[in-house]
């Protein structure tokens, strides 16, 4: 696929693009997810083993859906997640500025206990590595994988923000970190000038709301971009792990995660179920897991939505996902069955909210 070839979106069909978090860098509410490129016999093997001519058809799908946005890691196979996507690119003959990159690093790449973690010397080299599997100069998104109890915070922003400096990356983010984790990292930021934290990438689901506490908040009060992975809750939200006819033979049973709740989930997926009976799309009819994702991109604080597939059949309908509209009843009834229960100081807090409600007019 040339260049030229790509589709040119006109107001009817144009995908939804939004800024990333306080930045003038727009990405697709859809983000390509790549954890499915390049597994071997390993634990990214039980995720995917897709190779190169597999991944050249499920990119060339996604940009032809107007999906601009592709995330990736350093440790997603040990590089190679990095390597196929670098190559996708060549082969499709994408040009860079049209596609926003983001990578990670915070794994173990190597032996001994400088080759993992957020240190400087790890960060500075990982970038380096994987500048030279994507086969670009520059990475649009580095993000710190999460958090390294071993690292000065401090240390971890002045790298990144030498990366930025030297132009390597342009903007950065971070994954799987705590609201207070968080916090401090844009404390820090400000007092040092430094490059603003623009994302956090997170886990976030009908089945898995737990953001929505002190993560949320916080990312909405610092206007941080909100990237979802795992929206499927690995695929248990495609409600295939439920029911009587559930096989042994899946992803699940051999690799268990993201852990959910099954009392509740089955809960879940049932009012799912009936939502998903009453709607079509384009004369086919809708899934559980497209319920899902349209739950997703019916939540304001979510930027975008990383959505990964082994075939093109998924992924095609993930991407469906973006077009489903759900009505207020049916977002009321998916926040009753899915919401989760208030802990303190959370409850606390609204009551005395209170106070300043009845002082105003």
């Amino acid at each position: 696929m040339a260049t030229e070839s790509l589709p040119r979106f006109n107001d009817d069909n144009r995908p939804g693009y939004k800024s990333l978090g306080n930045s003038g860098l727009f990405v697709s509410e859809l983000c390509l997810g790549t954890m499915t490129f390049g597994g071997d016999e390993d634990i990214w093997g039980l995720i995917g083993q897709l190779q190169q001519e597999q991944a050249d058809e499920l990119v060339k799908i996604a940009l032809e859906a107007g999906i601009n946005f592709i995330d990736t890691a350093n440790i997603y196979g040990f590089g190679a997640s990095e390597r196929i996507v670098g190559q996708s690119l060549k082969n499709l003959g994408v040009r860079r500025e049209d596609v926003v990159l983001a990578t990670k690093v915070l794994g173990p790449m190597g032996e001994g206990p400088n080759a993992r973690g957020a240190s400087r010397g790890h960060i500075m080299s990982e970038c380096k590595a994987s500048l030279a599997r994507l086969q670009t100069d520059y990475i649009d998104l580095y993000q710190i994988h999460g958090f390294d109890p071993a690292t000065p915070i401090e240390e971890t922003l002045e790298a990144l923000n030498t990366l930025v400096q030297q132009g390597h990356v342009r903007y950065v983010g971070l994954s799987n970190w705590a609201a207070w984790q968080v916090m401090k990292a844009i404390g820090i930021s400000q007092a040092r000038n430094l490059c603003p934290i623009i994302s956090l990438q997170a886990h976030y689901t009908l089945v898995g709301r737990d953001l929505e506490r002190d993560i949320i908040p916080m990312l909405e009060s610092e206007n941080v971009g909100l990237m979802v992975w795992s929206p499927l809750a690995g695929g248990y939200l495609s409600g295939k792990y439920e029911g009587p006819d559930v096989s042994e033979e899946n992803r699940r049973a051999k690799f268990d995660f993201p852990p959910v709740d099954r009392e509740r989930g089955s809960k879940v997926i049932k009012v799912m179920r009936e939502i998903a009976d009453g709607k079509q799309m384009d004369g086919e009819p809708v899934t559980v897991a497209q319920i899902a994702l349209a739950w997703l991109l019916h939540q304001k604080p979510v930027s975008s939505i990383i959505v990964g597939a082994k075939r093109p059949e998924q992924l095609k309908a993930n991407i469906q996902a973006a077009q489903i509209r759900l009505s207020g009843e049916e977002l009321n009834a998916l926040d009753e069955v899915s919401r989760i229960p208030e802990e303190y100081p959370g409850w606390m807090m609204k009551m005395m909210a209170g106070y300043r409600d009845s002082t105003e007019s």
